[in-house]
């Protein structure tokens, strides 16, 4: 009674910021991007803090864009609707994504194992992020909002990061099953979430600092950083270098810097390599860790093989990899760590094109703002999932879906203000 007493009051107080400062409200909603953490049921339905705070955002959203005229209900419809049409229409060539994205998720739920939680996963990771899209593109307007949402992921980061690095100091708060191998947690359950939320994050501030030069965000850099290695994600810290050198290649500065960071790119790369050979290891997947990867995507591919057009279905792949899974010395995960063979077992080859088309449009967008340091930043966040999620799993999580896509906004946003004309 008590815990569903703070969530009406939570919730409340959120409402009612939101509705007098809706532009407040999403920055204070990136803030609290972990809050997916707190689970609750409302009735039979499974559901997160962060959903609530992203259906109140898209529901005052949707009031709003109602009530902002006294003319009549079919004359506010059409207003709405010309609203939407317009943000729709700022999308330009992204649209062809997000369209195929939705497509693979409703097949994919109409041919999944478990309907229900098909839905789940349908509404938490596709429909509520790309609904909380608009309302981005509809709302901040302006390159300046933009860049406040991209502080409040630098303070959610920071405050994480720090969580992490006081969980090593104290060694308390560790999960008995992390303890042993003393890897922090910080608010997750694992911590391999840790490195998926701040990589991208460290990677976009890092561009920001190139930037602007300002001393304040070293100290999210260093706690972010510090998170990262207090959890000892390996791949986000080869993820983050290898982002950051790639866009720093195309950005307009000079030829000798270039030749300096690919120099110094080489000379850490074999520093690295001769003396913590077991990173080596952990990067040609030699090590336990990747022996279980290489055998879940052998028995995923060979899955695969009998589904190539729809793949398991939503939420699927832990059932439809039973009659596959001969490794029995590795249990049989949720996804299976790859980020084309989770898109491709998800959302089926629809998914796999949509990526596809995706990621030429990022490289495209990059290579002509690469004078544009918000796009650069963006670049940069989307890189480094991309890469991380070579091992892992980048996008099937309810605060990565909507990084995932507040990152997709950033590549849209203009040097200039946006207007809705």
């Amino acid at each position: 009674m008590i815990f569903f007493s703070l969530l009406v009051i939570v919730l409340g107080a959120f409402c009612c910021l939101s509705y007098r400062n809706q532009k407040l409200g999403i920055i204070v909603l990136f803030a609290l991007l972990p809050t997916y953490l707190v689970r609750f049921n409302i009735g039979p339905i499974p559901t997160t803090l962060l959903e609530c705070l992203v259906l109140v955002t898209i529901g005052i959203a949707m009031s709003r864009m109602s009530l902002k005229t006294s003319r009549p209900f079919s004359l506010k419809l059409q207003r709405a609707s010309r609203d939407v049409s317009t943000v729709w229409d700022s999308f330009g060539w992204y649209r062809i994504p997000f369209v195929l994205l939705l497509i693979g998720s409703v097949i994919s739920t109409v041919i999944a194992p478990n309907l229900l939680a098909a839905l789940g996963i349908l509404k938490a990771y596709i429909i509520e992020p790309m609904l909380l899209t608009f309302v981005i593109k509809f709302v901040m307007v302006d390159r300046k909002d933009i860049e406040n949402i991209i502080t409040a992921l630098i303070g959610s980061g920071a405050f994480i990061g720090l969580l992490a690095i006081l969980q090593i100091l104290t060694h308390v708060g560790i999960p008995d099953a992390w303890a042993i191998e003393n890897r922090a947690t910080s608010l997750y359950d694992y911590p391999n979430a840790v490195g998926l939320f701040l990589a991208p994050i460290v990677a976009m501030t890092m561009i920001k600092f190139s930037q602007t030069k300002k001393i304040s965000l070293l100290v999210p850099i260093l706690l972010m950083l510090g998170g990262i290695v207090a959890a000892k994600t390996d791949a986000a810290l080869v993820a983050i270098p290898i982002a950051l050198v790639a866009i720093s290649l195309i950005a307009p500065i000079a030829n000798r810097i270039k030749a300096g960071i690919i120099t110094a790119s080489i000379l850490g790369a074999l520093t690295i390599g001769i003396f913590v050979p077991s990173i080596v290891q952990k990067i040609t997947l030699r090590d336990s860790s990747g022996l279980v990867r290489r055998a879940q995507w052998s028995e995923t591919l060979t899955m695969l093989a009998d589904h190539p057009f729809l793949g398991a279905g939503l939420n699927g792949y832990s059932t439809a990899l039973i009659p596959y899974h001969d490794a029995t010395f590795y249990e049989i995960f949720q996804y299976p760590h790859n980020i084309l063979l989770n898109i491709w077992s998800e959302l089926g080859i629809i998914g796999i094109i949509a990526f596809f088309i995706g990621v030429f449009l990022l490289v495209r967008t990059t290579w002509r703002r690469r004078d544009d340091a918000l796009a650069l930043a963006f670049s940069a966040a989307l890189l480094t999932m991309i890469i991380h999620g070579l091992v892992d799993v980048p996008f099937f999580k309810n605060d990565l879906a909507i990084l995932t896509m507040f990152c997709m906004i950033g590549m849209m946003t203009k040097q200039k203000t946006q207007n809705h004309e």
